[in-house]
């Protein structure tokens, strides 16, 4: 099954810490991570914001 790339914004258990580039199953983004604010989706603008 796909994966997608999402950056968490805090501490997940048994996922990972705030800063962390985890791939989850699409569901999980779209169903827990995402509407909660737990994660954003690993986009091109959150990818530069992330190495700077």
């Amino acid at each position: 099954m796909p994966q997608i790339e999402v950056l968490l914004v805090e501490h997940i258990d048994n996922l990972g810490s705030e800063g962390d580039v985890v791939k989850v199953r699409p569901g999980f983004s779209r169903n827990f991570l995402l509407p909660r604010g737990k994660a954003v989706p690993l986009n091109h603008a959150n990818k530069k914001r992330l190495d700077a």
